[in-house]
């Protein structure tokens, strides 16, 4: 499946869920705000416009489930992946104030000796409110595991909030019913503090990602050895990782054997890419650095640039045409080396035969050409 098809589908997925979420929860608003008003429960009407309510946070996720699996642009060159957090951090947010309001309220109703004695038939409201929020939580805990998604287990133990604040009205409603209408206010509270738990965990872990905070201890151990496993690779350092929404960037240097090419270089590049994105499906980017030295410095300034070829060879060649014929050199490979350049000189093979040198002759030749140039080594001389 690709990329795009699977985002699509994702995304229509937790669109999906968020929908079901948003009539359950303008159905269960308006039966608790009747039922409420005509029943005598405060307690209840409230409960329904907290429901009612939870229709901001369906249309958040809903819009940020759409809009976060929209292909990358000019101004989001990564993607709006970022989208899907944001709406996780608004929804902790959202978690928090409900829970200090639910807490803030009840506090309240204990200082000043708040009692409210409901009619009997508001448990019913109270118990399918309870009954359908604990359904949806698990449906949309389901979905976010499915698809990976902060944003729709976030929203899910919101539900999950739901049902417990309908259980706290539940029992305020029956300690009514007996005479201990305390027992609601004392029932909210712990409810309260519970959805500030939740809200606090969903809004600090977005903001982690914001923040691109890496991949956790173990899963990165992980990643490292997918990379010096694969063939090729000598050493890797300066591995960095982070997080937007479902998906993973990677980006490291991998040091290689210094005198492959630069095509074999770029093919274990590949390798890594794809290693390690077969074997950890939630990394979809990976940058790969190819060093021939240990240049482990991270976010420092490279040292200063060596000279490029052109003024390497407008440096070398005056003095190579007085041992050999211009065009015998077929080329020049070049290595550089941290504080060093090896130099390759390759020659026609007819280039022995006229002057009856040697090769190791016609190398020291070479090489005694460019003793003035000591940033210069002169490492072999081959023959086509």
């Amino acid at each position: 499946m690709s990329t795009d098809i699977h985002s699509q589908q994702r995304s229509q997925k937790a669109q999906k869920v968020t929908v079901v979420g948003a009539v359950i929860n303008a159905f269960l608003g308006v039966l608790k705000i009747v039922i409420g008003a005509v029943g005598q429960s405060s307690a209840l009407v409230a409960d329904g416009i907290h429901s009612l309510s939870d229709l901001f946070c369906d249309a958040l996720v809903w819009g940020a489930a759409k809009f976060a699996h929209v292909d990358a642009d000019d101004n989001h060159p990564y993607g709006h992946r970022r989208f899907e957090t944001l709406a996780t951090f608004a929804l902790g947010v959202i978690l928090l104030v409900v829970g200090l309001s639910i807490a803030l309220v009840a506090l309240m109703h204990i200082v000043h000796g708040h009692e409210e004695y409901p009619d009997a038939y508001t448990i019913v409201a109270a118990v399918i409110s309870i009954a359908a929020n604990e359904w949806l939580f698990r449906y949309t805990l389901k979905a976010g595991n499915d698809i990976d998604s902060d944003l729709l287990r976030a929203n899910a133990w919101h539900s999950r909030g739901d049902m417990l604040s309908s259980a706290i009205v539940l029992v305020g409603l029956i300690g009514s019913l007996l005479g201990w209408p305390v027992l609601d206010s004392v029932a909210a509270i712990v409810v309260g503090l519970f959805i500030i738990k939740i809200g606090v965990e969903w809004g600090w872990r977005a903001v982690s990602e914001l923040s691109d905070e890496g991949l956790d201890a173990a899963t990165l151990a992980q990643v490292k050895k997918v990379i010096v496993e694969t063939e090729g690779v000598r050493r890797m350092h300066q591995l960095r990782t982070r997080k937007m929404a479902e998906r993973v960037m990677v980006d490291m240097h991998v040091q290689i054997d210094a005198y492959i090419s630069a095509a074999e270089g770029h093919y274990i590049s590949d390798c890594v890419r794809f290693n390690l994105m077969s074997n950890m499906p939630s990394i979809k980017d990976v940058t790969v650095h190819v060093d021939v030295d240990d240049d482990d410095h991270p976010y420092s300034m490279p040292p200063a640039i060596q000279p490029t070829r052109s003024a390497i060879l407008a440096a070398c060649l005056p003095a190579w045409e007085k041992v050999v014929a211009k065009d015998q050199i077929h080329d020049v490979v070049i290595y550089y080396f941290e504080g060093r350049i090896e130099l390759i000189v390759v020659l026609s093979l007819d280039t022995l035969t006229p002057r009856g040198q040697t090769a190791e002759t016609l190398h020291q030749a070479l090489a005694a050409a460019i003793e003035d140039k000591p940033e210069f080594a002169l490492l072999r001389v081959f023959f086509v």
